[in-house]
């Protein structure tokens, strides 16, 4: 696959953006995230969501002047209407505030409305890392269209209800969990398809219930699978009542009824930061200290695959599909951006 450097491409998608009516402050932070998730490794959330986007603008899913608004707010508690604009401005703004109330009460709780995509939640994990906090996030309801089965059914009646939380360390680098309670992503199907390739089995199911690995099956009215049978399904169902029942987000009359609940908490809150920091480390070295198993080279914290890839492909640039190559480019022609940066 073609490799570009990351600068490049988080301008024209920038470009693209403000092309759409845009804020350039909006705009630039939606392209840093999707670079972000590039880099990171995790090019579901990446560029390759940038026609999606530019289609959800035009169909007026995605209002792009739009910012979000602070509802209401007690000490400890914090409500955020995403005002149907782009969804990372809304998770960074619940993010910091969350983090702020936590740090003066010691537990925080946000929730988000009205919201449209937020993209890779370990970013905002990683942002609540970064400023020394732990951070439990649940995302789930219906985004547009449900597209996942429940354990042991044949339809589509969930999202792929995704969580994060983030737990730092004092030296040794934050555990961010982040993953969806589908076994799939359903970006990761998006970049299967754009390469032509297979999904994992006992991922997906086409329409008729059957096993399939064929991304395209998923396409044509298939499902997404919870991850780990039953335990996923009730992982799925708890991220959904959070989020989407739990904010009021479900009882809009938009056909998104989307939501986000954010958890804050104090390292501090029990016993000393440097202790929490310390006996962290301890937690992190036990774990990563014994032997890596038949295949594997060593032990890793979740958290370190996606600090190592943002590593190397500043360095070495971001792989991008041939079929996203050309969405993108054909989004660019459409909003009469310079297409260069993809001209070899």
């Amino acid at each position: 696959m073609p490799k570009f450097e990351s600068a490049e491409l988080r301008q024209y998608v920038r470009e693209v953006f403000i092309a759409c009516k845009t804020p350039e402050d909006t705009a630039d932070e939606v392209a840093d995230a999707l670079l972000l998730a590039d880099l990171s490794g995790h090019p579901s959330h990446g560029i390759i969501r940038v026609p999606s986007y530019v289609e959800m603008i035009d169909d007026g899913r995605v209002i792009p002047g739009n910012s979000p608004i602070e509802v209401r707010r007690t000490p400890t508690t914090v409500l955020i209407d995403g005002n149907w604009g782009f969804g990372h401005p809304v998770a960074a703004l619940t993010t910091r505030t969350v983090v702020e109330m936590a740090k003066e009460n010691g537990i925080a709780l946000g929730g988000c409305i009205h919201l449209n995509h937020v993209g890779r939640l370990g970013q905002w994990a990683e942002m609540a890392a970064d400023m020394g906090m732990i951070l439990i996030m649940t995302v789930g309801g219906k985004y547009t269209h449900l597209i996942a089965a429940p354990y042991g059914g044949v339809g589509r009646v969930l999202s792929t209800n995704p969580m994060a939380v983030s737990v730092p360390s004092a030296s040794r680098g934050s555990l961010i969990l982040d993953f969806a309670t589908t076994a799939s992503a359903e970006g990761k199907l998006r970049v299967a398809r754009a390469k032509g390739a297979q999904a994992p089995p006992n991922t997906i199911i086409d329409k008729h219930g059957n096993p399939t690995t064929d991304p395209e099956d998923f396409y044509d009215e298939g499902m997404l699978l919870p991850f780990g049978g039953h335990k996923g399904y009730a992982l799925s169902l708890m991220v959904d009542a959070l989020s989407s029942c739990l904010t009021g987000a479900a009882q809009t009359d938009n056909v998104n009824k989307f939501g986000a609940t954010l958890i804050g908490i104090d390292p501090s809150v029990f016993t000393s930061s440097d202790r929490y920091g310390s006996d962290v480390d301890s937690l992190f070295e036990r774990v990563t200290s014994v032997p890596p198993a038949p295949g594997f080279d060593e032990v890793l914290i979740p958290g370190d695959p996606e600090r190592r890839s943002r590593d190397r492909l500043s360095r070495e640039g971001v792989e991008v599909s041939a079929a996203t190559v050309e969405a993108l480019r054909d989004v660019g022609k459409a909003m009469s951006v310079d297409t260069s940066v993809f001209h070899s």
